[in-house]
């Protein structure tokens, strides 16, 4: 049989192959919907993020340039109006996230994890003394909540219930979430999070 016939069949199989799994990977959500607290669990994990880095806007910026984001993270007022559609902001715009903005978000989020994961495994680590957790629990979530008071609406019942929450539970799931958006299939494990199976 010619060799370039075979040459040739073998390259359609391939490309077949990759169009199939594309399709694959686009249809993994498909019998799931966005749940409504996506936008709040997308910002405050950036918030997180905020938290655990200085400057860690310029790092975000830098992260999603640095990934070839598309222009909506290409400065600080963009990101901004993406973050104000958390109902919980002062600033909410009554604004819904494109699919797109989302999977932007999901990538930048789990790039950032990456980069802050010893952070993140040195605040959930059961391994370290008592007292040195407590300290550094103290430290991070002293800062956590003082951005919450700084961008949230303090009047919302469910702001308050974070600030005064002792045991730090929702932080800790979102530090949780964050470890396990580091690494290979972090997004989508990421993305997974923020959907609602219908």
């Amino acid at each position: 049989m010619n060799k370039s016939f075979l040459d040739a069949k073998q390259n359609e199989y391939i490309n077949n192959s990759t169009k199939n799994h594309d399709t694959t990977a686009d249809m993994r959500f498909e019998n799931c919907v966005m749940a409504n607290d996506a936008p709040k669990k997308l910002d405050f994990l950036i918030l997180v993020i905020e938290t655990l880095q200085i400057n860690a806007t310029d790092s975000l910026l830098l992260k999603a340039r640095n990934i070839g984001l598309p222009v909506d993270f290409s400065s600080r007022v963009q990101l901004w109006k993406i973050r104000c559609s958390n109902p919980f902001r002062k600033t909410y715009t009554f604004s819904t996230l494109s699919n797109d903005q989302i999977n932007s978000l999901v990538e930048l989020i789990s790039s950032m994890a990456e980069n802050l994961y010893p952070l993140i495994r040195q605040l959930l680590s059961s391994k370290e003394s008592k007292a040195l957790n407590q300290e550094r629990w103290f430290l991070f979530s002293t800062r956590l909540k003082s951005l919450i008071k700084a961008r949230m609406n303090l009047q919302r019942s469910y702001i308050s219930t974070i600030l005064n929450d002792d045991s730090n539970e929702f932080f800790r799931e979102l530090l949780v979430i964050l470890s396990l958006s580091c690494g290979r299939g972090g997004a989508y494990r990421l993305k997974a999070s923020l959907y609602n199976q219908s």
